[in-house]
Protein backbone atom coordinates (compact mmCIF):
# COMPACT_ATOMS: atom_id res chain seq x y z
CA UNK A 1 0.00 0.00 0.00
CA UNK A 2 1.57 3.51 -0.77
CA UNK A 3 2.48 5.74 1.52
CA UNK A 4 -0.06 8.68 2.88
CA UNK A 5 0.94 12.00 1.28
CA UNK A 6 1.34 14.81 3.17
CA UNK A 7 -0.38 17.92 2.47
CA UNK A 8 -0.42 21.63 3.76
CA UNK A 9 -2.24 24.71 3.10
CA UNK A 10 0.46 27.60 2.67
CA UNK A 11 -0.22 31.64 1.85
CA UNK A 12 3.50 32.67 0.97
CA UNK A 13 2.37 36.17 -0.05
CA UNK A 14 0.36 36.59 3.28
CA UNK A 15 -2.57 37.75 1.73
CA UNK A 16 -4.33 37.95 4.63
CA UNK A 17 -8.45 37.40 2.53
CA UNK A 18 -6.80 33.73 1.51
CA UNK A 19 -6.93 32.87 4.95
CA UNK A 20 -11.01 31.97 4.53
CA UNK A 21 -10.57 29.79 1.82
CA UNK A 22 -6.95 27.97 2.60
CA UNK A 23 -8.30 27.47 6.46
CA UNK A 24 -11.63 25.60 5.30
CA UNK A 25 -9.77 23.58 2.98
CA UNK A 26 -7.38 22.30 5.23
CA UNK A 27 -9.58 21.68 8.15
CA UNK A 28 -11.54 18.78 6.24
CA UNK A 29 -8.69 17.66 4.46
CA UNK A 30 -7.20 17.21 8.03
CA UNK A 31 -3.93 19.33 7.30
CA UNK A 32 -2.04 22.29 8.62
CA UNK A 33 -2.07 25.78 7.03
CA UNK A 34 1.15 27.34 7.57
CA UNK A 35 1.66 31.21 8.49
CA UNK A 36 4.65 33.13 7.94
CA UNK A 37 2.68 36.28 9.78
CA UNK A 38 2.07 36.60 13.28
CA UNK A 39 -0.87 38.32 12.85
CA UNK A 40 -2.51 36.41 10.17
CA UNK A 41 -1.44 33.34 12.51
CA UNK A 42 -3.46 34.75 15.52
CA UNK A 43 -6.62 35.80 13.19
CA UNK A 44 -6.69 32.03 11.87
CA UNK A 45 -6.10 30.83 14.72
CA UNK A 46 -8.85 32.88 16.40
CA UNK A 47 -11.57 32.44 14.17
CA UNK A 48 -11.17 28.77 12.47
CA UNK A 49 -12.33 26.47 14.99
CA UNK A 50 -10.83 23.08 14.12
CA UNK A 51 -7.62 24.91 12.18
CA UNK A 52 -4.55 23.19 12.87
CA UNK A 53 -2.48 26.75 12.50
CA UNK A 54 1.21 26.39 12.59
CA UNK A 55 3.66 29.57 13.11
CA UNK A 56 6.90 29.32 10.72
CA UNK A 57 10.20 31.30 10.98
CA UNK A 58 9.87 33.29 7.77
CA UNK A 59 13.80 32.48 6.90
CA UNK A 60 13.33 28.69 7.14
CA UNK A 61 10.27 28.75 4.83
CA UNK A 62 11.49 28.01 1.43
CA UNK A 63 10.69 25.59 -1.69
CA UNK A 64 13.16 22.87 0.38
CA UNK A 65 11.15 23.05 3.30
CA UNK A 66 8.21 22.57 1.95
CA UNK A 67 9.23 19.68 -0.50
CA UNK A 68 11.35 17.77 2.38
CA UNK A 69 8.60 17.95 4.72
CA UNK A 70 5.69 17.96 2.64
CA UNK A 71 3.89 15.92 -0.69
CA UNK A 72 1.24 18.38 -1.78
CA UNK A 73 0.85 21.93 -1.29
CA UNK A 74 -2.50 23.71 -1.70
CA UNK A 75 -2.55 27.60 -2.34
CA UNK A 76 -4.60 30.25 -3.35
CA UNK A 77 -2.07 32.02 -5.34
CA UNK A 78 -1.79 31.27 -8.92
CA UNK A 79 1.45 29.29 -9.83
CA UNK A 80 1.02 27.66 -13.36
CA UNK A 81 2.38 24.21 -13.51
CA UNK A 82 4.30 24.68 -15.56
CA UNK A 83 6.58 27.27 -14.02
CA UNK A 84 5.77 25.42 -10.83
CA UNK A 85 7.72 22.36 -12.36
CA UNK A 86 10.59 24.42 -13.47
CA UNK A 87 11.20 25.83 -9.78
CA UNK A 88 10.81 22.17 -8.03
CA UNK A 89 12.49 20.09 -10.81
CA UNK A 90 16.20 19.95 -9.35
CA UNK A 91 14.41 19.89 -5.94
CA UNK A 92 12.25 16.81 -6.80
CA UNK A 93 15.08 14.99 -8.16
CA UNK A 94 17.21 15.68 -4.75
CA UNK A 95 13.95 14.19 -2.71
CA UNK A 96 12.89 11.88 -5.09
CA UNK A 97 9.20 12.43 -6.11
CA UNK A 98 6.96 14.95 -7.28
CA UNK A 99 5.53 17.43 -5.57
CA UNK A 100 1.64 18.26 -6.21
CA UNK A 101 -0.14 21.85 -6.25
CA UNK A 102 -3.97 22.02 -5.55
CA UNK A 103 -5.08 25.54 -6.24
CA UNK A 104 -7.80 26.91 -4.23
CA UNK A 105 -9.82 29.53 -5.59
CA UNK A 106 -10.13 33.06 -3.40
CA UNK A 107 -14.03 32.95 -4.20
CA UNK A 108 -15.86 32.94 -7.60
CA UNK A 109 -16.42 36.07 -9.32
CA UNK A 110 -16.95 37.59 -12.84
CA UNK A 111 -13.23 39.06 -13.18
CA UNK A 112 -12.41 36.72 -15.49
CA UNK A 113 -8.82 38.14 -16.32
CA UNK A 114 -7.21 35.86 -13.10
CA UNK A 115 -10.12 33.05 -13.00
CA UNK A 116 -8.80 32.02 -17.00
CA UNK A 117 -5.16 31.36 -15.22
CA UNK A 118 -6.32 28.97 -12.45
CA UNK A 119 -7.07 26.54 -15.69
CA UNK A 120 -2.94 26.02 -15.57
CA UNK A 121 -2.45 24.89 -12.18
CA UNK A 122 -2.04 21.55 -11.53
CA UNK A 123 -5.08 20.73 -9.84
CA UNK A 124 -8.04 23.24 -9.15
CA UNK A 125 -10.79 23.25 -6.78
CA UNK A 126 -13.79 24.13 -9.07
CA UNK A 127 -17.18 25.47 -6.79
CA UNK A 128 -19.41 24.58 -9.83
CA UNK A 129 -21.28 24.72 -13.13
CA UNK A 130 -20.73 28.77 -13.21
CA UNK A 131 -16.85 28.29 -12.99
CA UNK A 132 -16.72 25.69 -15.93
CA UNK A 133 -18.39 27.72 -18.12
CA UNK A 134 -16.59 30.95 -17.32
CA UNK A 135 -13.89 29.09 -18.18
CA UNK A 136 -15.20 27.64 -21.14
CA UNK A 137 -16.37 31.86 -22.24
CA UNK A 138 -12.41 32.52 -21.59
CA UNK A 139 -10.94 30.10 -24.14
CA UNK A 140 -9.11 28.53 -21.21
CA UNK A 141 -10.84 25.26 -19.93
CA UNK A 142 -8.99 22.81 -22.32
CA UNK A 143 -6.25 24.15 -20.20
CA UNK A 144 -7.26 22.47 -16.66
CA UNK A 145 -5.11 19.35 -15.76
CA UNK A 146 -6.65 17.93 -13.62
CA UNK A 147 -10.14 19.39 -11.37
CA UNK A 148 -12.26 18.37 -9.04
CA UNK A 149 -15.98 20.04 -8.24
CA UNK A 150 -16.36 20.92 -4.60
CA UNK A 151 -19.87 22.70 -4.00
CA UNK A 152 -19.71 25.95 -1.26
CA UNK A 153 -17.58 24.33 1.20
CA UNK A 154 -17.62 27.37 3.15
CA UNK A 155 -20.53 27.63 3.43
CA UNK A 156 -21.33 24.45 4.72
CA UNK A 157 -18.40 24.97 7.36
CA UNK A 158 -20.03 28.34 8.17
CA UNK A 159 -23.19 26.58 9.22
CA UNK A 160 -21.44 23.82 11.33
CA UNK A 161 -20.12 26.68 13.49
CA UNK A 162 -22.93 29.30 13.69
CA UNK A 163 -23.07 29.22 17.21
CA UNK A 164 -19.34 30.28 17.24
CA UNK A 165 -19.52 32.77 14.68
CA UNK A 166 -22.74 34.25 15.97
CA UNK A 167 -20.98 35.40 19.10
CA UNK A 168 -17.91 37.01 17.43
CA UNK A 169 -20.18 39.22 14.93
CA UNK A 170 -22.22 40.38 17.41
CA UNK A 171 -19.42 41.14 19.75
CA UNK A 172 -16.97 42.14 17.27
CA UNK A 173 -18.81 43.94 14.76
CA UNK A 174 -22.61 44.66 15.76
CA UNK A 175 -22.17 45.96 19.68
CA UNK A 176 -22.44 49.48 18.50
CA UNK A 177 -25.05 49.27 16.16
CA UNK A 178 -28.93 50.05 17.17
CA UNK A 179 -30.09 46.22 16.77
CA UNK A 180 -33.41 47.97 15.06
CA UNK A 181 -31.48 49.64 12.05
CA UNK A 182 -31.13 47.18 8.71
CA UNK A 183 -27.61 46.74 8.32
CA UNK A 184 -25.90 47.14 5.19
CA UNK A 185 -22.58 45.53 3.81
CA UNK A 186 -20.36 47.40 1.43
CA UNK A 187 -18.03 44.53 0.29
CA UNK A 188 -15.91 46.51 -2.37
CA UNK A 189 -12.99 44.61 -4.16
CA UNK A 190 -9.84 46.38 -4.76
CA UNK A 191 -8.44 48.15 -8.02
CA UNK A 192 -7.28 45.32 -9.84
CA UNK A 193 -6.00 45.52 -13.67
CA UNK A 194 -9.97 45.53 -14.71
CA UNK A 195 -10.15 48.58 -12.50
CA UNK A 196 -13.03 47.26 -10.64
CA UNK A 197 -13.04 48.67 -7.36
CA UNK A 198 -16.05 51.07 -6.51
CA UNK A 199 -14.16 52.35 -3.41
CA UNK A 200 -12.75 55.66 -4.34
CA UNK A 201 -15.36 56.75 -6.61
CA UNK A 202 -18.47 55.90 -4.95
CA UNK A 203 -17.56 55.57 -1.41
CA UNK A 204 -18.82 59.41 -0.98
CA UNK A 205 -22.29 58.84 -1.64
CA UNK A 206 -22.24 55.13 0.18
CA UNK A 207 -20.53 57.10 3.21
CA UNK A 208 -21.54 60.80 3.72
CA UNK A 209 -25.33 60.12 2.15
CA UNK A 210 -25.95 56.87 4.89
CA UNK A 211 -29.24 57.68 6.42
CA UNK A 212 -29.59 57.82 10.19
CA UNK A 213 -31.77 54.55 10.13
CA UNK A 214 -29.34 52.28 8.83
CA UNK A 215 -26.48 50.41 9.91
CA UNK A 216 -23.16 50.06 7.43
CA UNK A 217 -20.70 47.54 7.29
CA UNK A 218 -17.57 48.39 5.21
CA UNK A 219 -15.54 45.32 4.56
CA UNK A 220 -12.30 46.24 3.35
CA UNK A 221 -10.08 44.31 0.71
CA UNK A 222 -6.81 44.39 1.90
CA UNK A 223 -5.56 45.69 -1.30
CA UNK A 224 -7.00 48.69 -1.25
CA UNK A 225 -4.89 50.15 1.25
CA UNK A 226 -2.13 49.80 -1.42
CA UNK A 227 -4.23 51.10 -4.33
CA UNK A 228 -4.54 54.33 -3.34
CA UNK A 229 -3.27 54.84 0.47
CA UNK A 230 -3.39 58.60 0.72
CA UNK A 231 -7.34 58.51 -0.58
CA UNK A 232 -8.14 55.30 1.48
CA UNK A 233 -7.13 57.04 4.72
CA UNK A 234 -8.90 60.18 4.13
CA UNK A 235 -11.33 57.85 3.79
CA UNK A 236 -11.37 55.83 6.79
CA UNK A 237 -10.41 59.15 8.91
CA UNK A 238 -13.65 60.97 7.79
CA UNK A 239 -15.84 58.23 9.00
CA UNK A 240 -14.42 56.12 11.48
CA UNK A 241 -16.11 56.50 15.17
CA UNK A 242 -19.36 57.81 13.42
CA UNK A 243 -22.34 55.22 15.57
CA UNK A 244 -23.83 53.76 12.74
CA UNK A 245 -20.46 52.94 10.52
CA UNK A 246 -18.14 49.99 11.03
CA UNK A 247 -14.86 49.41 8.95
CA UNK A 248 -13.60 46.11 8.88
CA UNK A 249 -9.99 45.27 8.36
CA UNK A 250 -7.94 42.78 8.88
CA UNK A 251 -10.94 40.80 8.87
CA UNK A 252 -10.90 37.77 7.08
CA UNK A 253 -14.73 35.88 7.86
CA UNK A 254 -17.50 36.41 5.26
CA UNK A 255 -20.10 34.24 5.91
CA UNK A 256 -20.74 35.34 9.39
CA UNK A 257 -21.45 38.72 8.65
CA UNK A 258 -23.61 38.25 5.29
CA UNK A 259 -25.87 36.20 7.86
CA UNK A 260 -26.11 39.18 9.39
CA UNK A 261 -26.91 41.88 6.77
CA UNK A 262 -30.31 42.57 5.44
CA UNK A 263 -28.60 44.27 2.25
CA UNK A 264 -25.86 44.13 0.14
CA UNK A 265 -23.77 46.56 -1.95
CA UNK A 266 -21.11 45.51 -4.01
CA UNK A 267 -19.42 45.39 -7.43
CA UNK A 268 -16.80 42.79 -8.60
CA UNK A 269 -16.39 41.10 -5.78
CA UNK A 270 -16.47 37.71 -5.28
CA UNK A 271 -18.50 38.80 -1.82
CA UNK A 272 -21.42 39.24 -4.24
CA UNK A 273 -21.64 35.71 -5.71
CA UNK A 274 -21.13 34.61 -1.82
CA UNK A 275 -24.17 36.69 -0.84
CA UNK A 276 -26.25 34.83 -3.10
CA UNK A 277 -26.34 31.87 -0.39
CA UNK A 278 -28.74 34.15 1.84
CA UNK A 279 -31.47 35.60 -1.07
CA UNK A 280 -31.54 39.03 0.31
CA UNK A 281 -31.37 42.44 -1.72
CA UNK A 282 -28.62 42.86 -3.89
CA UNK A 283 -27.61 46.29 -5.06
CA UNK A 284 -24.54 46.68 -8.12
CA UNK A 285 -22.45 49.51 -8.50
CA UNK A 286 -21.87 49.63 -12.40
CA UNK A 287 -19.25 52.35 -12.93
CA UNK A 288 -17.97 51.54 -15.77
CA UNK A 289 -21.64 51.49 -17.45
CA UNK A 290 -20.62 48.51 -18.84
CA UNK A 291 -23.97 46.47 -20.72
CA UNK A 292 -25.38 43.74 -17.98
CA UNK A 293 -27.37 42.24 -20.37
CA UNK A 294 -24.36 41.03 -22.97
CA UNK A 295 -21.36 41.12 -20.64
CA UNK A 296 -20.07 37.28 -19.29
CA UNK A 297 -18.26 39.77 -17.37
CA UNK A 298 -21.43 41.31 -15.00
CA UNK A 299 -23.41 37.69 -15.14
CA UNK A 300 -24.09 38.38 -11.30
CA UNK A 301 -26.06 42.02 -11.68
CA UNK A 302 -29.06 39.98 -13.19
CA UNK A 303 -29.36 38.66 -9.38
CA UNK A 304 -30.18 42.39 -8.44
CA UNK A 305 -30.65 46.03 -8.80
CA UNK A 306 -28.09 47.75 -11.13
CA UNK A 307 -26.87 51.85 -10.63
CA UNK A 308 -25.55 53.16 -12.88
CA UNK A 309 -22.89 56.18 -11.77
CA UNK A 310 -25.01 59.17 -12.72
CA UNK A 311 -27.71 57.52 -10.02
CA UNK A 312 -25.08 57.14 -7.55
CA UNK A 313 -26.03 60.09 -5.86
CA UNK A 314 -29.50 58.71 -5.27
CA UNK A 315 -28.35 55.64 -4.14
CA UNK A 316 -30.32 55.44 -1.11
CA UNK A 317 -33.43 56.63 -2.81
CA UNK A 318 -32.98 53.61 -4.93
CA UNK A 319 -32.69 51.27 -2.26
CA UNK A 320 -35.73 52.33 -0.90
CA UNK A 321 -37.82 52.40 -4.18
CA UNK A 322 -36.55 48.77 -4.91
CA UNK A 323 -36.82 47.00 -1.55
CA UNK A 324 -40.63 46.28 -1.66
CA UNK A 325 -39.76 44.53 -4.81
CA UNK A 326 -36.73 42.63 -4.64
CA UNK A 327 -37.77 39.66 -3.82
CA UNK A 328 -40.57 39.29 -6.48
CA UNK A 329 -38.20 40.54 -9.32
CA UNK A 330 -34.89 38.77 -8.21
CA UNK A 331 -35.75 36.45 -5.37
CA UNK A 332 -35.60 33.30 -8.28
CA UNK A 333 -33.41 34.32 -9.66
CA UNK A 334 -30.81 34.70 -7.10
CA UNK A 335 -31.53 31.25 -5.85
CA UNK A 336 -31.32 29.96 -9.63
CA UNK A 337 -27.86 31.78 -9.55
CA UNK A 338 -26.24 30.08 -6.63
CA UNK A 339 -27.72 26.58 -7.51
CA UNK A 340 -25.75 27.24 -11.21
CA UNK A 341 -22.54 28.55 -9.39
CA UNK A 342 -22.33 26.44 -6.38
CA UNK A 343 -24.45 22.77 -7.12
CA UNK A 344 -25.49 21.05 -4.61
CA UNK A 345 -23.94 20.63 -1.02
CA UNK A 346 -21.18 17.99 -0.89
CA UNK A 347 -19.97 15.95 2.32
CA UNK A 348 -16.53 17.00 3.42
CA UNK A 349 -15.43 13.41 3.42
CA UNK A 350 -16.33 12.98 -0.31
CA UNK A 351 -14.54 16.27 -1.73
CA UNK A 352 -11.53 15.24 0.54
CA UNK A 353 -12.08 11.95 -1.23
CA UNK A 354 -11.77 13.31 -4.57
CA UNK A 355 -9.06 15.81 -4.00
CA UNK A 356 -6.91 12.90 -2.24
CA UNK A 357 -7.44 10.69 -6.08
CA UNK A 358 -6.35 13.84 -7.89
CA UNK A 359 -3.35 14.04 -6.64
CA UNK A 360 -2.43 10.65 -6.30
CA UNK A 361 -3.28 9.80 -10.11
Amino acid sequence: MAEEKKGVGVNPSANIHYTDHLAVVCIFMGIPLLFIDELDYELGSRYYPGLNAQKVDYDAFDPEFLIANYDVLFMSDLWDRKAFREKYFSLEMKYQKRLRNVHCPHGFSDKGFYLKKSANEDITLIYGQNMLDQLKHYQSYDNLNAYVITGNYRYTYYKKNKAFYDKIIKEEVLHQFNPDNPTILYAPTWQDLEESTSFFDSSKHILEDLPRDYNLVVKLHPRLELDDTVAYYQILGKHQGKSNIVFLKDFPLVYPLLDYADIYIGDMSSVGYDFLAFNKPMFFLNKQQRDSKTDRGLYLFRCGTEIAPEKFSKLYQTIEENLPTDKEKFGAIRQEVYDYTFGPEKPFPQIKEEIIAAYNS
